[in-house]
């Protein structure tokens, strides 16, 4: 409704509509700076929902993973050319197949699972057991993985 002396013509609401499907510098800091969905709005929203904002803790794990994902997959390559073996058998595959393909799929599985667990943050397996749990876990896991190979490559060198 336009109040008196608010006359909306046909050229300012096209260009108003028009700004809005710009992408601008303004976007992007709302979307990553403004309070969007940080913490739940009702009693008992905190489990079982989803939101904008999940802290620095998970992103702090996820890059982790990512990180540890990267260094197992370069160590993996190091300790085959050495002459050790592939125990996973897709892996095993992909390696004598094509290099490249075993670090695309094993950076894209790995990426795609932290997404899920990432969004399934506040959710809970079977009513017991957190999910932030389980991605907190894989850090350490994936650390000792990270220790034997480590320690193999010592032992073959």
């Amino acid at each position: 409704m336009d109040t008196p002396g608010q006359q909306l013509t046909v050229d300012s609401m096209e260009q108003r509509v028009a700004d809005r499907r710009q992408p601008s510098f303004q976007t992007v800091y709302g979307a990553m700076f403004t309070n969007r969905r940080r913490i739940p709005r009702r009693d008992g929203d905190h489990l079982d929902s989803y939101t904008d904002w999940y802290g620095i803790t998970p992103l702090a794990a996820t890059v982790t993973i990512i990180l540890l994902c990267f260094a197992d997959a370069f160590l993996t390559t190091v300790l085959i050319s050495k002459g050790a073996v592939e125990l996973n058998i897709l892996m095993d595959w992909l390696i004598q197949r094509n290099i490249h393909m075993f670090a695309v799929v094993k950076m894209s599985v790995t990426g795609i699972a932290l997404v899920i667990l990432v969004m399934h943050h506040n959710f809970r397996i079977y009513r017991y057991l957190a999910v932030r749990y389980v991605l907190y876990a894989i850090v350490p896991v994936y650390a000792v993985l990270i220790y034997h190979e480590l320690t193999m490559l010592a032992n073959i060198v």
